[in-house]
């Protein structure tokens, strides 16, 4: 406490008495610096902070333990410290500062950008990176202590890099290049240019004052070059706004080096002009921010990419509208963009019963969910007075502190938080339904009254077009007993034959391939598709659902990029619930195309040891060119792919024709949780074939099987596969369970797929359950079972003794069952059980 006290003395107050003296200097055109993070102002309040604040206390302690240890190598050896940056000093001149190291990364003779850079590649860089991060400490802890020795060693090594980096140009390659990373400009920005200003700020009052620098050429202690310094920040400035690629996530994550290096800029004009490119100046390589926002239009909406960009990129901006709201109050940006703040935890909803991610694209499974960004939101919502989302983030905060999941780290927090939200709620309600809307993900989720993740139902329909999408097609993810089962096959190392050839096209995923020939055509990378639409569901999202036990989706896709499959496409999905304990998926997926000769493949991943069939008849045997048709097509980086990516299944082995139903389980026993399975009954239809394989591994699956094959099933249809759809029931369960589904039969109307009966014995009771599915606004009539429908989804359930038990429709206009007739209103829903 004692010294915490001096602190107040020796840092605050010195540092205020210098703000006074200096003001009317002609080099003060803006608040005294710093100001990019914090402000000279706030230091006693912070101050205070770490005196009475437990987590404040220790993240100061942490930094003052780390930096001093950093502080005691510089002096017992400056030259010897300094010279440890990643100085190339076989290029050295004459009294001249050597270059740096450049990172680089060549792949098969060309050089690339650093997607793929080893670390033998990026040494230079991370050696820099510590060393420009350890003089940003020093002048965090500077700025806390006025403690000058902190300010020495930060303006020693700024000085170096200063003096190092002029030796060079900046590179022009493709329009992307950067200064020391000659052929990857964005990420240089990300990872270096955004920490020199930075440091600069808080060193300001110092160096003003003719604080030094060390000087290892002339073995000295010498003058800051303001001048050059304020060079650096332009050129970073301007690899930011003149390099780079617009319409995407890359304008924001490129967008802390330009608004920083803006704010330190010594010029009022210069610093206003530049920081125009970020509010309102869009160039041919960079999105302002009135851009950016436009993806924001409505409450909810979110960052059009995938997990981990989304959620990211919305964090940056959420911290760049705190820097700046905090360098200029009157510009309320929360205010004006509260839409981007309402995106931030939307993640939070995409998540499955374990809270694993649901996944599309090149989103990752287990995404970090950024809280500190939670953190900077309730800051902006507080500065300009919004009251919702204070109340909004509040308990998302404390729900993730009580949880373990957050913890208030780095110089920011000291800087940004306060307090606590001890008072708050930590409920997070999920609601039955989602939707990703620039994903085209249409999510269903039934979570047990047993509060047991394994017990929890959840699944989706999903495929859209997007920066970082896949072409997945009409794909879909199941859950069961814990874990995601039915998987899209991710993403591991960009830019690898595996990623593009296999993970980012349909193969990789679980959805229909026509004709061979399904594929993404132009766009973002030559790999787009058309959106997922839909046609119907229930519950709609947000609502309560007219039943407990039953939801749908019903969606279509057109399959039509390149010229070899030119389908269309419906898919229904449905979750019905038969315990707290039980239920199954229902998927019927409806595919034909304009093109003769036609035929479809049901592709289907699921993780595990080994798919195994009851159906001994189908004899199966193996096939090892099946799939091997486009195996040595052309593929070009970025440009052209080996569609539709099966060339990558192994082990192949294929059924002879087979018309009867089929039962099959995919088995996973290597889990930690004790033995799991997924459970497929299959209606039997003309002209199938069917085969088993062994797909690639399924990146971020559960241990052990993200290093195991995933066995997966593809059933071909020869001829359409509209009026008789592909239809599987997909029931899990564990090792201490039998299933409880004891058959599945189709239903017919004139030698057409209308449904299916359903026989289940559960743990309290046996159901029959007639599940029908159709096209919207179709009709089944069958007057040996006595049912009428005009629909689109509806569930009949009757107990052992065939008495009803319940009605769902999901979307119709009427049923009957025997003497019950329902006609639902205006919202085409209904749902009424009968005493038992």
């Amino acid at each position: 406490m004692k010294l915490l006290k001096q602190l107040k003395i020796t840092g605050c107050y010195v540092l205020l008495a210098l703000i006074t003296i200096t003001q009317f200097k002609v080099w003060s055109q803006a608040p005294e610096r710093p100001f990019i993070l914090v402000k000279a102002s706030e230091c006693q309040q912070i101050l205070n902070k770490i005196e009475t604040q437990e987590w404040a206390k220790e993240i100061y302690d942490t930094l003052k333990l780390a930096t001093d240890v950093e502080v005691a190598k510089f002096y017992k050896n400056p030259t010897a410290y300094i010279k440890q940056l990643p100085f190339d000093w076989s290029k050295k001149q004459q009294n001249r500062f050597p270059t740096f190291f450049k990172t680089t990364h060549i792949r098969n003779g060309v050089q690339e950008n650093l997607d793929n850079a080893t670390d033998e590649d990026w040494k230079p860089a991370e050696l820099l990176i510590t060393y420009l991060q350890v003089a940003l400490d020093c002048g965090t802890m500077y700025y806390l202590t006025q403690d000058e020795q902190y300010a020495f060693v930060a303006s020693s090594i700024l000085y170096s890099f200063i003096k190092s980096v002029q030796q060079t140009e900046v590179s022009t390659w493709r329009g992307r290049g950067g200064w020391l990373f000659p052929y990857d400009g964005f990420r240089e920005v990300r990872v270096i240019g955004y920490r020199l200003p930075l440091i600069y700020d808080f060193i300001y009052p110092y160096l003003k004052k003719e604080g030094k620098a060390f000087d290892i050429i002339e073995n000295k202690n010498v003058n800051f070059p303001f001048e050059d310094a304020q060079e650096v920040f332009k050129t970073y400035a301007n690899i930011t706004v003149n390099y780079g690629q617009s319409g995407s996530n890359h304008s924001v994550l490129e967008a802390p080096s330009l608004v920083y290096n803006a704010l330190a800029m010594d010029d009022k004009m210069d610093r206003e002009k530049w920081l125009s490119y970020f509010f309102t100046e869009s160039t041919e390589n960079q999105d302002a921010l009135n851009v950016m926002v436009k993806n924001y239009k409505d409450e909810g909406d979110i960052w059009p990419e995938t997990s981990q960009y989304l959620n990211h990129t919305t964090s940056i901006l959420a911290r760049l509208m705190l820097v700046l709201n905090k360098y200029d109050p009157s510009l309320k940006l929360g205010e004006k963009h509260p839409n981007v703040l309402h995106a931030l935890p939307r993640l939070d909803y995409f998540v499955y019963p374990n809270e694993e991610i649901v996944r599309w694209g090149d989103g990752h499974r287990h995404a970090h969910v950024p809280y500190e960004a939670y953190d900077d939101a309730y800051a902006v919502a507080k500065m300009d007075g919004l009251t919702e989302i204070q109340n909004k983030f509040a308990p998302l905060i404390n729900r993730a502190m009580n949880k373990g999941k957050y913890k208030r780290e780095g110089a920011e927090a000291l800087f940004w938080y306060d307090g606590s939200f001890d008072n708050a709620s930590t409920n997070v309600d999920l609601s039955r339904t989602d939707r990703v809307y620039h994903a085209g993900i249409v999510l269903q989720r039934n979570l047990s009254n047993t509060n047991n993740p394994k017990d929890g139902l959840m699944g989706f329909v999903g495929g859209a077009h997007m920066v970082h999408g896949h072409a997945e097609g009409m794909n879909i993810e199941l859950y069961g007993e814990g874990q995601v089962l039915g998987v899209d096959n991710g993403r591991n190392r960009y830019g690898v034959d595996l990623h593009e050839n296999y993970s980012r096209i349909f193969a990789g995923h679980n959805t229909v391939i026509v004709n061979g020939s399904s594929r993404g055509e132009g766009g973002w990378v030559d790999l787009e598709i058309n959106k997922i639409q839909l046609i119907s569901m229930e519950p709609e999202v947000g609502q309560e659902g007219v039943s407990p036990n039953h939801s749908f989706s019903l969606t279509s896709f057109e399959d039509d990029k390149g010229d070899k499959a030119e389908a269309t496409q419906e898919r229904t999905l449905a979750l019905i619930r038969t315990s707290p304990t039980t239920g199954y998926y229902v998927d019927v997926f409806r595919s034909k195309s304009r093109l003769p000769n036609e035929y479809h493949d049901y592709v289907y991943h699921n993780i595990g040891d080994k798919l195994t069939f009851e159906n001994k008849d189908l004899d199966f045997q193996k096939t090892p060119k099946r799939y091997m048709a486009n195996a040595d097509a052309p593929w070009k980086r970025n440009k052209v792919y080996r569609h539709p990516g099966w060339h990558f299944f192994k082990d192949v082995k294929t059924s002879k024709p087979y018309a009867s139903d089929v039962k099959a389980t995919f088995h996973t026993k290597k889990l930690e949780q004790g033995n799991v399975f997924m459970q497929l009954h299959i209606p039997g239809f003309e002209n199938r074939t069917y085969t088993k394989v062994k797909a690639p591994i399924t990146f971020e699956s559960p241990e052990p099987y993200d290093n195991l094959p995933t066995p997966t099933l593809v059933i071909r249809k020869e001829g359409e596969a509209w009026k008789n759809p592909f239809v599987v029931v997909f029931e899990p369960y564990n090792e201490t369970e039998t299933p409880s589904i004891q058959s599945v039969a189709k239903i017919e109307q004139d030698g057409l797929y209308k449904g299916l009966k359903v026989i289940s014995k559960t743990p309290s009771e046996s159901l029959i359950q007639y599940v029908i599915t159709q096209s919207k606004d179709e009709v089944f009539q069958n007057e040996t079972l006595d049912i009428y429908f005009k629909g689109t989804f509806a569930v009949i359930t009757l107990d052992e003794n065939e008495t009803l038990q319940s009605i769902y429709v999901g979307e119709g206009e009427k049923l009957s069952y025997k003497n019950e007739g329902v006609t639902t209103n205006s919202s085409k829903s209904y749902y009424k059980e009968y005493t038992k």
